[in-house]
C-alpha cells in the first residue's frame, strides 16, 4: 500500500508538471520527449507544493489531497489538449555515434547509482531538521504546517522561514503513503540528479552546437565530490542540489533565448526563476542574479514590453511568502547581523580571511577535485578564443552569487565566523555546480557553430 501511494504521488507530479510543461512550450513545432519529462518533475514539485500550500489554508485532510489531485489531473489535461491543438509533435533523439552511446550510458549508470545510494542513506541533517520536520507537522495537522509552528521561539532551530517546496512535495508524498515514510520520500532527491544530468547534457549541447559536450558534461558532474557528499549532497535530502537544477533551467534557457529568440524559451526561463525562492532561501539571491541576467538579455536584444512584464512577474510567489511570515510574526535564527554599512565597516577586518577560505574552498580536491580549476580555465580559453555576450551572461550567472555569498559572511552573527563559513560555503557552492558546467560545454563549442533551435 505504501508503495502504491509513492508511485501514484509520482504519477501526480509528473501530470501537474506535464501540463504546465506543454503549456509553456506549446508553441514549439517539436518537442524532445525526454526534455518534457525533466521539466515536468521540476514543475510538478512546484506546482503540487505551491496548490497544497494555498488550498491547505482553506481545507485539510482527504479534501485537501482530494482538491489537489483534481487541480493536479486538471492542468496536466488542459496541456494536453493545448498540445493537440497546436499540433505539437515528441521526439526522442537517440545518441548518433559509438561515442555519444558510451556516454548516454554511463549516464544512465551514474543515475541509477545515485537512486541506489540515496536508498542506502538516511536523511541528513538539514535533509531533517529543515526541510522532512515542516512536511510532518503538516502531515500531521492534516495538510498544512500549523501556525503555531512559525510562532514558537522553541522550533527556531529548524528554521520556520525556510520556503517549502521540498517539505510540500514530501508532504503530498505523505498524504499519498498515508504516514510519513521517510524511506519512500528520499526517492524525491535522485529525481532531481536525474533530470539535472539529463537538462545539463540537453542544454549543454544546444550551447556547444553538437551533442557531446553536453553528455560528456553530464558524465562528470557524477564526479564532482560534493555531489554525493553526506553533509548536503544529492543523497541526504539537502534542498541545496534540487536548487541548482532550477538555476541550471534558468539561465539555461535564458542563454537559448539569447541565441534563438524564441519565447517559449523565456517563459521556462520565467517560470524556473519564480521557483528558486520557493525552493530554498538562498533561492532569493538566484533570483536576483537570474533576474539581472534576463533583464540585460531583454535590455540589448529590444525586447517588447511583454517579456519585460513576464519578467516583473516571477518574485510574486517570493512577495507572497514573506507576507505570510510577516503576518505570522515568525522567529527565525539570528545567523546574520543586520545589514547596514556601519555592520560593514565594523566587520571590514574579515575581508581577507573570507577570501582565504573561499579560494580554500573551491580547490579543496576532498570536495570539487579539479572541477572549480577545469570552469576558471574554460573561461579563460573561452575568452581568448571568442568574447560573446553569452559568456557574460555565464559569467554573472556563476560568480556574482558567490560574491554576494561571500560578502555575506562580513554580517555573520556567529561569534567564530570562519566556523560557519566552514559549514555552509560547500553547499552554497554547490548550487552553481551545474550552471558553471554549462562554461565548460560552451568552450568546447566550435568557432562557427550555431546553437540549435531544434530538439535534442
Amino acid at each position: 500500500m505504501i508503495l502504491a501511494g509513492l508511485v501514484v504521488g509520482l504519477m501526480t507530479i509528473f501530470v501537474a508538471g506535464f501540463g504546465v510543461t506543454l503549456l509553456l512550450l506549446q508553441t514549439a513545432p517539436r518537442l524532445n520527449g525526454f526534455e518534457c519529462f525533466c521539466l515536468s518533475w521540476l514543475f510538478g514539485c512546484g506546482t503540487v507544493s505551491v496548490l497544497l500550500f494555498v488550498c491547505g489554508t482553506l481545507v485539510s485532510g482527504l479534501t485537501l489531497q482530494v482538491l489537489v489531485t483534481v487541480c493536479c489531473v486538471a492542468i496536466g489535461f488542459w496541456g494536453w489538449k493545448m498540445g493537440q491543438r497546436s499540433q505539437v509533435q515528441f521526439v526522442f533523439p537517440l545518441p548518433t555515434s559509438p561515442m555519444q552511446w558510451l556516454l548516454v550510458g554511463v549516464v544512465a549508470l551514474q543515475i541509477s547509482a545515485i537512486f541506489f545510494i540515496s536508498c542506502k542513506h538516511t536523511l541528513g541533517w538539514d535533509g531533517l531538521i529543515n526541510w522532512e520536520i515542516k512536511a510532518r507537522y503538516a502531515f500531521l495537522n492534516g495538510g498544512s504546517v500549523p501556525a503555531q509552528y512559525y510562532q514558537s521561539d522553541s522550533r527556531v532551530f529548524t528554521h520556520p522561514q525556510y520556503p517549502l517546496m521540498i517539505p510540500m512535495t514530501e508532504l503530498w508524498l505523505y498524504l499519498w503513503m498515508g504516514e510519513p515514510n521517510q524511506f519512500g520520500v528520499k526517492a524525491i532527491f535522485p529525481f532531481f540528479y536525474a533530470t539535472g544530468a539529463t537538462l545539463l547534457a540537453l542544454l549543454g549541447g544546444r550551447l556547444a552546437g553538437r551533442p557531446w559536450p553536453g553528455y560528456l558534461a553530464a558524465v562528470l558532474l557524477f564526479f564532482v565530490p560534493f555531489i554525493t557528499d553526506d553533509n548536503g549532497g544529492v543523497v541526504v535530502g539537502y534542498a541545496d542540489f534540487p536548487l541548482s537544477v532550477f538555476y541550471l533551467v534558468a539561465i539555461g534557457y535564458l542563454l537559448l533565448f539569447l541565441a534563438a529568440g524564441e519565447s517559449r524559451h523565456f517563459y521556462i526561463y520565467a517560470a524556473s526563476l519564480a521557483l528558486l525562492p520557493w525552493t530554498k532561501r538562498e533561492g532569493s539571491i538566484l533570483w536576483l542574479v537570474g533576474g539581472v541576467a534576463g533583464a540585460l538579455v531583454l535590455w540589448r536584444n529590444k525586447h517588447s514590453y511583454r517579456a519585460w512584464l513576464i519578467l516583473a512577474l516571477t518574485p510574486l510567489i517570493l512577495l507572497a511568502w514573506r507576507v505570510y511570515l510577516r503576518v505570522l510574526q515568525t522567529f527565525d535564527l539570528d545567523d546574520f547581523m543586520a545589514v547596514s554599512f556601519g555592520t560593514l565597516r565594523l566587520n571590514a577586518g574579515r575581508a581577507i580571511p573570507i577570501g582565504r577560505e573561499l579560494l580554500f574552498e573551491m580547490v579543496r580536491l576532498s570536495n570539487w577535485s579539479l572541477f572549480w580549476l577545469v570552469v576558471v580555465a574554460a573561461f579563460l580559453y573561452r575568452v581568448a578564443r571568442r568574447k560573446d555576450f553569452c559568456l557574460l551572461i555565464l559569467f554573472i550567472a556563476v560568480f556574482a552569487p558567490i560574491a554576494l555569498y561571500a560578502s555575506s559572511y562580513f554580517f555573520s552573527g556567529h561569534k567564530d565566523y570562519l566556523w560557519h563559513i566552514g559549514t555552509s560555503l560547500p553547499r552554497l557552492l554547490l548550487q552553481m555546480v551545474l550552471v558553471a558546467w554549462l562554461v565548460v560545454a560552451l568552450a568546447l563549442r566550435p568557432p562557427d557553430a550555431i546553437s540549435a533551435n531544434r530538439p535534442q
